[in-house]
C-alpha cells in the first residue's frame, strides 16, 4: 500500500474503530449476516486445535472471537495498519502488531493458517503482491491461505461504484463509500492467476449474495434470498455475479 493509501486507511479505521463491532451485531442484519457468512466460510473445516493462526488486517479481532472458543489452545497472532481497531481486540497485547505484517519480527516464522479477510480491497497491486509473498514464505508445509477479494463482476459492486460520488457529497462519515479511500476488485479468473504465482489454489468460494442498496432498503427480503443462493455449491458464473466476494483457500507451491 502506498503511503498515502496506508495513512488513509489507517485514519479512517481508526475513526470508526470504537463502533466497528457494533455494525455487525443484530443492529445491521445486512452486515450481521455478511460478517458471519465470511467468519463461518473461512474457517470451515479447519482444525486449527494447536495451530499458529496469523491473522493480517484483523481489525477488532472477531475472527479471533469466532475461533478461541472452539480452539483455545491456538496460538493466535494479529496484524493491523489500525492502531484503535486493534486496540478493540480481546486478543493479549503481545500478540497484537500494528502496520505491515511482513516488517514484524514474529518470534513464530511459519504459521499453520493465515488469513486475510477484507483486506486486499484497500492494498494496490504492489502492496498486495508483497503480502501475497510474505504468506506464501510464512506457511508450514501443508499450511492454508484464506484471503477474500472484491468481485469486481459483481452487480454488487457496480452499483456500489455508481453509489460512491453521492456519498462522498451526501453520505454519512464512517462509511467507506464516502471514505475517500481507493478501492481495489478483482474478476474470478484474474484472482486466479494473481494468487496462482505464490499458491496452489485448493478452492474458491463466494460471498454476500446481496445487492446494494437493497440489502438495506429491504433487509428482510434480502437476506431470505441470498441465505438460499448461500447453499447452491461452487461458483459458477451465475453466482459470481451475485456475490459481492471471493473466497479463496490455498497451500503453498513449495
Amino acid at each position: 500500500m502506498s503511503a498515502k493509501q496506508h495513512e488513509q486507511a489507517a485514519r479512517f479505521f481508526d475513526s470508526v474503530s470504537g463502533t466497528y463491532k457494533d455494525k455487525y451485531k443484530d443492529r445491521s442484519p445486512f452486515h450481521h449476516y455478511f460478517f458471519n457468512e465470511r467468519l463461518e466460510k473461512a474457517t470451515a473445516e479447519l482444525d486449527l486445535s494447536d495451530a499458529d493462526v496469523l491473522d493480517i488486517g484483523s481489525g477488532t479481532g472477531d475472527l479471533f472471537d469466532h475461533l478461541v472458543k472452539r480452539f483455545p489452545g491456538m496460538r493466535f497472532h494479529a496484524t493491523d495498519v489500525s492502531p484503535g481497531m486493534l486496540a478493540q481486540s480481546a486478543l493479549p497485547a503481545e500478540r497484537k502488531y500494528v502496520g505491515h505484517a511482513y516488517d514484524h519480527p514474529f518470534a513464530v516464522r511459519t504459521f499453520d493458517a493465515v488469513f486475510m479477510l477484507g483486506v486486499t480491497t484497500y492494498l494496490t497491486p504492489e502492496e498486495l503482491e508483497k503480502n501475497l509473498a510474505f504468506i506464501a514464505q510464512s506457511l508450514k508445509p501443508g499450511g492454508v491461505a484464506v484471503i477474500t477479494f472484491t468481485n469486481s463482476h459483481a452487480l454488487d459492486t457496480w452499483t456500489r461504484a455508481l453509489a460512491r460520488g453521492p456519498m462522498a457529497l451526501f453520505g454519512k462519515k464512517g462509511n467507506v463509500l464516502s471514505s475517500g479511500l481507493k478501492l481495489w476488485m478483482y474478476p474470478a479468473g484474474a484472482v486466479r492467476s494473481i494468487m496462482g504465482k505464490h499458491f496452489a489454489v485448493l478452492r474458491m468460494d463466494v460471498l454476500n449474495h446481496t445487492v446494494f442498496p437493497f440489502n438495506l432498503l429491504l433487509p428482510g427480503l434480502s437476506l431470505g434470498i441470498a441465505r438460499k443462493l448461500a447453499k447452491v455449491q461452487g461458483s459458477r458464473a451465475w453466482l459470481r455475479w451475485l456475490s459481492s466476494d471471493l473466497l479463496v483457500r490455498a497451500t503453498s507451491k513449495k
